[in-house]
């Protein structure tokens, strides 16, 4: 388990640290890439190039540093499963609240992923739903699990070994987008073909 925090937020660190604690979960802390400490030369030596025409679609402004900063966290995380080698991460923004029975809840869900033995990539276990005209479809063996439409927010997801591979391959330095645009259409959920 992974929890992402910027350093400059040491208040969401300590409350984080305390949920933790009272639930029983022992986390890896990760510090999060300050987007607003960012320059034009680092990003081009990470090779990172914006989207052609990205807007984003509620506000109409470009991508900001802090949702590059976000990314490049996120990004991050990714990398490190593919190089430890790791099965499965759950990964945790420093925002994320917790509803009842959070741990109880996801174990049971993995159980079931588990003995449904789905091949998965990722898992969202906090997310904003933006299509909500459509139900979205239960997955077969698996209570309160959906198939998950477009959605954003990177609060708190699972990630297997093969879904890291999945968003690296794409290679997304070369067309950057804020990342909870990235994975809906990495999983063929977004609205708008990019």
């Amino acid at each position: 388990i992974v929890l992402i925090n910027l350093k400059r937020r040491l208040d969401r660190r300590t409350r984080m640290l305390k949920t933790m604690a009272s639930l029983g979960i022992h986390v890896t802390l990760t510090d999060a890439v300050d987007g607003k400490a960012l320059n034009t030369s680092q990003l081009q030596a990470l090779g990172i190039e914006m989207m052609p025409g990205y807007k984003d679609p509620y506000s109409g402004r470009v991508l900001t540093r802090g949702e590059i900063g976000c990314f490049l966290s996120h990004h991050s995380i990714w990398t490190q499963v593919i190089e430890r080698g790791l099965q499965k991460v759950l990964v945790l923004e420093d925002d994320v609240r917790f509803e009842p029975w959070f741990k109880r809840r996801l174990q049971a869900i993995m159980d079931d992923v588990g003995k449904a033995q789905l091949d998965w990539d990722l898992i969202y276990v906090g997310r904003k739903r933006m299509q909500v005209q459509q139900p979205e479809q239960s997955v077969e063996g698996v209570d309160n699990l959906v198939e998950a439409d477009y959605s954003y927010w990177t609060l708190g997801y699972a990630l297997s070994q093969q879904g890291a591979r999945k968003l690296l391959a794409a290679q997304p330095f070369s067309r950057m987008l804020p990342v909870d645009e990235f994975l809906p259409v990495m999983f063929n959920k977004h609205p708008k073909s990019v």
